[in-house]
């Protein structure tokens, strides 16, 4: 199989991933997020929904012991576009699809032409 045809291919597949991404996910925390609101009380350990009032009281209290704010803007916070509902998800997440693939692109080309 030719080589531009094969990356293209695996492009396709990883772009019809990711496009489904926002469908099949969990809207569920993930596994550190969970963790770190339940031990700060802010759901239950195993599958309850998460208390978005006690979300912030366990923010508010960790910024208060450790003095860190953990806060900076993303451009696509909870890999989404606001206002676009699901087309949104969908959006931000081939573009950081894309914006991933590129800069692994170029710097393999980058290592390939030094080596």
């Amino acid at each position: 199989m030719n080589q531009k045809i094969f990356l293209l291919a695996g492009l396709a597949v990883v772009l019809v991933i990711a496009a489904a991404a926002p469908f099949i996910a969990s809207s569920n925390p993930d596994g550190l997020e969970s963790a770190f609101f339940g031990i700060f009380g802010a759901k239950e350990i195993q599958g309850s929904k998460l208390s978005e009032e006690h979300a912030k009281a366990a923010e508010d209290k960790v910024v208060t012991i450790t003095g860190n704010e953990f806060s900076f803007d993303s451009p696509f916070p909870d890999y989404s576009i606001e206002g676009l509902s699901k087309f949104g998800e969908v959006t931000a997440i081939i573009i950081g699809t894309i914006l991933v693939l590129g800069i692994a692109f170029g710097l393999s080309k980058m290592i390939f032409r030094a080596g």
